[in-house]
């Protein structure tokens, strides 16, 4: 009976450890954070830019994200007179969720320039809305949420009714350009005209561009632009400071909880300020 005893005991005790994760352990006194990347994957961004995309496709960078409370007033940086904008892929892949008692799940990133407004206390989800980039010769760049403007209905390459954004309202903030180049998310290009421009729409489920007057005179790879990611005017445009609407969060295109858990999920030793 002794030995069982025993025996029962230690294996009590090796049950305890297994099943003890380090952030419950009394004497490590590191703070772990959990970077932001590994809740936001390719698995479920993929499908809403390409159905047929592979597992080495990453479309991530299409989208801009709203980090949102779990409070009952699902707070956001968007509310926020420091901030008042949503965060681009490149930077929301670099942040971090540091669970802690007090504050619940709090966002931090490692950028001194970045608005306080975006250390998030009890995060509860990202808002992803899908958007481009515009990009002049003075290499300034203007991030606009193509939900943000006025859909117009079109037809589709199918000929079915499909809600679309002007390519001239994504070009709102600059003026007297010769030229614009419509940029993939693979780094593929196109020339157009102003004139091209006017009469371009981009279509918001389709992901592709098309020309309803000209679409005869153009090429297939001209016409048919898909995965737009970024549009860069020429050299002589004039930037007319045009202020651009975020999409409203009932246009999101996914929202993604926060995890309960996060044991599944890498965790960094983090050194905060």
């Amino acid at each position: 009976m002794k030995k069982l005893m025993v025996l029962m005991s230690v294996l009590l005790l090796l049950f305890i450890a297994a099943c003890s994760e380090k952030d419950d352990n009394p004497n490590d006194t590191n703070v772990y954070g959990y970077k932001l990347e590994q809740f936001v994957t390719t698995a479920i961004t993929n499908p809403l830019i390409d159905t047929a995309a592979t597992a080495t496709d990453d479309f991530r960078s299409l989208f801009a994200i709203e980090i949102v409370s779990a409070d009952a007033n699902q707070w956001s940086p968007r509310l926020s007179s420091n901030a008042g904008y949503d965060l681009a892929w490149p930077t929301f892949k670099d942040g971090y969720i540091v669970p802690n008692p007090s504050s619940g799940n709090r966002t931090y990133f490692p950028y001194a320039d970045l608005p306080g407004a975006f250390k998030v206390t009890n995060t509860g989800l990202f808002r992803l809305y899908r958007k481009v980039d515009l990009l002049s010769a003075a290499k300034d760049s203007v991030m606009v949420e193509l939900r943000g403007l006025q859909p117009h209905c079109v037809d589709n390459w199918s000929g079915a009714p499909e809600d679309a954004i002007k390519l001239s309202d994504l070009l709102a903030t600059y003026s007297g350009y010769a030229s614009v180049t419509l940029i993939a998310v693979d780094g593929y290009s196109r020339d157009y005209t102003p004139e091209q421009i006017a009469d371009g729409y981009y279509l918001l489920s389709s992901e592709v561009t098309t020309f309803p007057t000209l679409n005869d005179s153009m090429t297939s790879g001209q016409k048919k632009f898909k995965k737009l990611a970024k549009l860069r005017v020429s050299s002589e445009a004039t930037n007319v400071n045009h202020q651009y609407l975020l999409a409203d969060k009932q246009h999101a295109n996914l929202e993604v909880p926060v995890p309960t858990s996060f044991t599944s999920y890498e965790a960094t030793i983090m050194e905060l300020d």
